[in-house]
Formats: structure tokens, sequence, C-alpha cells
């Protein structure tokens, strides 16, 4: 379920971050100075969120599937086998 909100939570950090510089850009009449350099840190920083986020992702589902190997391995020993 976590992995279902990745865009929603992308777009938000964009979006704030750009909208952060358009105030800023207003209030110091610089438009569009601070709207774009906010606007592509924000890309950056969601960018950066969901590598991370993916790469947490793939390091959990490698852990789970070397849980399920080593538990086959277990089941499929025949009882009394010394072979460990």
């Amino acid at each position: 379920m976590r992995y279902s909100w990745l865009g929603v939570e992308f777009a938000i950090i964009v979006v704030a971050f750009a909208a952060g510089g358009y105030l800023l850009d207003l209030k110091l009449k610089t438009l569009p100075g601070f709207t774009a350099v906010l606007g592509v840190t924000g890309l950056i920083a969601a960018m950066y969120r969901a590598i991370r986020d993916g790469m947490k992702y793939r390091k959990w589902l490698a852990q789970r599937r070397a849980d399920q190997e080593n538990m086959e391995t277990h089941i499929d020993r025949a009882p009394g086998d010394a072979s460990e």
C-alpha cells in the first residue's frame, strides 16, 4: 500500500517547492527565478525519495525471497536428514 501513494507524494513535493518559489518570486519581484530553481530542486528531491524508497523495496523483496527459499529448503529436507 505504501507504494501506491508514491506518485501522489512525488507531485506534492514538486508542487510545494514550485509554489514556495512562486511566492518568493512575487514577494521579491524576481519572477521566474525562484520558481524555476525551487521547482527543479523539488523535482530532484522527489526523485531522490522515489529512488530511495524503491531501493528499500528491492532490499526487502530480496530478503523475503531468501527467507522463502530458506523455508523451502527446510521443508524439502527429509526428517532425520543430517546434511546441514
